[in-house]
């Protein structure tokens, strides 16, 4: 099917979305992460981009940016993903895709919804468990660059000016995405994924994804089973061992 064209905002100003290929993770562990904003930092001083929010999640990225006008988005990201999966698969000894080929970019027209997407991005966290709200417990998220304004990573003077300073950045994260404010506890609750990864280096002694897909199908079926018997779901088994969707779904359909 032929790609549709991106929708081009006039402020050059998107929500963009890296996702792992397959659904599989970008990011193994800390040093992973490290990594990763250091060739954000890189491009972003190379490219003249600016990052107003961010969050880094095991297989997906958030970012909020502005491009300048002789820098094209796919330009920005090709130079970022492809710097990022060589480096991933030497240091992993993988080969193959890291991020799908095609990341995602919304257009950001005014300065309600730029704010409402940075109050999206710093909450990804929280909605997946991680943290009971934003900047409490996750390192990989620009909510504490704002806290601490000491960073070259991400621009924070625009956002604070447009909301009339921390304490209102703040009050202003008091409030879930979507302008329903619930009470945070009212999330599904699931297994935080660092819990989930015990588990599956307890039972396979994998410490990454790439040597869980190295097992043999017997063993893999196995711990498979016996991960997901120890609570920790399907979507977390996809994201984390690097099986299939569907190639667990049949496993724990056998009987």
């Amino acid at each position: 099917m032929p790609r549709h064209f991106r929708v081009k905002s006039s402020t050059r100003t998107y929500h963009i979305v890296i996702k792992g290929a397959d659904r599989q993770l970008l990011f193994e562990e800390k040093k992973d992460y490290i990594k990763y904003l250091k060739i954000l930092e890189y491009f972003k001083q190379k490219c003249k981009f600016e990052i107003f929010a961010y969050c880094l999640m095991s297989n997906h990225v958030h970012l909020l940016i502005r491009h300048p006008v002789e820098t094209s988005l796919e330009t920005i990201f090709r130079r970022i993903n492809t710097t990022y999966a060589i480096w991933f698969n030497m240091k992993y000894n993988r080969t193959g895709f890291v991020q799908n080929d095609r990341f995602f970019s919304e257009p950001v027209e005014n300065t309600t919804y730029f704010l409402n997407v940075i109050r999206y991005i710093h909450y990804n966290p929280t909605k997946a468990g991680l943290e009971q709200s934003p900047g409490k417990a996750y390192p990989w998220s620009s909510y504490s660059e704002y806290l601490n304004r000491s960073t070259n990573l991400v621009d924070t003077d625009f956002a604070l000016a447009i909301l009339g300073g921390i304490d209102h950045f703040l009050d202003f994260h008091l409030c879930v995405p979507n302008d329903n404010c619930l009470d945070i506890n009212q999330f599904r609750t699931r297994l935080p994924d660092d819990v989930a990864q015990e588990i599956i280096h307890d039972i396979s002694h994998c410490a990454t994804s790439t040597e869980f897909q190295k097992l043999s199908l017997i063993k893999r079926d196995e711990y498979i089973r016996s991960i997901h018997e120890k609570g920790v779901s399907i979507r977390q088994l996809n994201r984390l061992t690097g099986a299939s969707r569907g190639t667990i779904q049949r496993i724990l359909a056998q009987p």
